[in-house]
């Protein structure tokens, strides 16, 4: 109570100090849930559209994004997948960079073969459908909707598709526009066009043999153990199971950077609250000289003089820290219903779908160290205080002004 008490003969410095204190921590709960929110997405929108959890491929690829080397025996592969515990779906797929040409116009793409039947099962490509219909088997040919602008055709129209064959020539194959999509990503909707996986084997001279298997898992915290099983089942194989974050390295830099943005926001965050307490401690127990030297005088121990500062730092950080939980809590609720626009989406578009609202999440493992931590700079700023008053000689504390 005594602690108490001295805190609000200054009213409105103390309330200066668990605000600055209450908003840092609000800031940072802030930060935390959006770095989380958008990496939440990111990572949800490339498994989602392109990547999958988990994809297997030939041993000797280079480039696990564009691998150009072939699994021979696909059928193997989808044995060992089929009893493969926690697996969910998955589907074999053939990619190519080619040309695709409409009766006025060509355009360079990302042919991607796909198996139709099973490919909305791993993928989501086909929940951004603009017009006509998914995928089916045979000769259509799902693309974006500014793909199709580009080269001048609809639904229904006929298209040329061109890459270099297995054996060196040049492959040709016809298509027909069965459906458009509209990701909102400008590299999605001008450079991907998705067809039957037959029609790509054809095309390049390569029946019955696919770059990759693409796969969903059901518990994707389970990546690791999944991958291990499976490298374990594929043994003797020339062939690898690799993760998303393997294939999506520039993802996991971007997901790295983040959290030491973080780290550098929470450094700013103590630094600020320990000045503002000591700031505040040191001004209190200037002031109370006198009346410190006069409660030893009187017999008050130096170790009570030292607890009742560091009970008033406690104090201060209690406050602040309840008062950044409930305003950094109220903020994250709301634009978790209300959503939050940012101008990144236009950039991380670019490269793939993003969502145009961000609703923020509770990322409670960070909120709990962040408000720990702020609590502990608090306790940990009343120290030098504490001891600066432990050493007060009480003859020199009373003549103090």
């Amino acid at each position: 109570m005594l602690a108490w008490r001295n805190l609000w003969r200054n009213a409105r410095r103390t309330a200066i100090t668990v605000v600055s204190v209450g908003s840092g921590l609000t800031g940072l709960l802030l930060g935390q849930s959006l770095i989380e929110t958008i990496q939440v997405q990111l990572v949800d929108k490339a498994t989602g559209v392109h990547t999958g959890h988990i994809q297997v491929l030939e041993s000797k690829v280079a480039d696990m994004k564009f691998p150009d080397r072939y699994i021979d025996d696909p059928d193997a592969v989808e044995r060992v997948l089929r009893g493969t515990a926690n697996v969910a779906a998955f589907q074999r797929r053939l990619v190519v960079t080619g040309l695709v040409s409409s009766k006025t116009e060509s355009a360079g793409v990302m042919i991607s073969g796909v198996e139709p039947g099973r490919d909305s099962k791993v993928l989501r490509m086909a929940t951004y459908l603009k017009a006509g219909k998914g995928l089916t088997p045979g000769d259509g040919a799902y693309l974006g909707d500014a793909l199709a602008a580009q080269l001048g055709v609809k639904l229904g129209d006929e298209l040329v598709l061109m890459a270099t064959a297995a054996d060196g020539s040049m492959g040709a194959e016809l298509a027909r526009v069965e459906g458009l999509f509209h990701s909102g990503s400008r590299t999605f909707d001008t450079a991907l066009l998705y067809v039957d996986v037959e029609k790509v084997q054809r095309l390049l001279s390569v029946e019955g043999r696919v770059n990759g298997f693409v796969l969903r898992l059901e518990d994707a915290t389970k990546i690791a153990a999944t991958r291990a099983r499976l490298a374990a089942a594929l043994e003797g194989l020339p062939l690898k199971a690799s993760t998303w974050e393997e294939i999506d390295y520039e993802l996991v830099g971007i997901r790295d950077y983040q959290d030491a943005l973080l780290r550098i926001l929470l450094g700013v965050v103590f630094v600020i609250v320990a000045l503002g307490i000591l700031n505040t401690l040191l001004m209190s127990m200037y002031e109370r000289v006198r009346e410190f030297g006069l409660l030893m005088a009187l017999g008050a121990r130096r170790e009570f003089i030292a607890r009742l500062v560091v009970a008033e730092s406690v104090l201060i950080g209690s406050l602040g820290a309840g008062l950044g939980l409930l305003g950094g809590s109220a903020l994250i609720l709301y634009f978790a219903r209300q959503g939050l626009e940012l101008p990144v989406k236009d950039a991380v578009n670019f490269f793939m779908p993003f969502d145009s609202l961000l609703y923020l999440r509770f990322d409670w493992g960070r909120h709990l160290v962040a408000l720990g931590a702020v609590f502990a700079t608090c306790v940990l700023a009343g120290l030098p205080p504490a001891l600066r008053a432990m050493k007060l000689k009480p003859a020199e504390a009373l003549r103090h002004l």
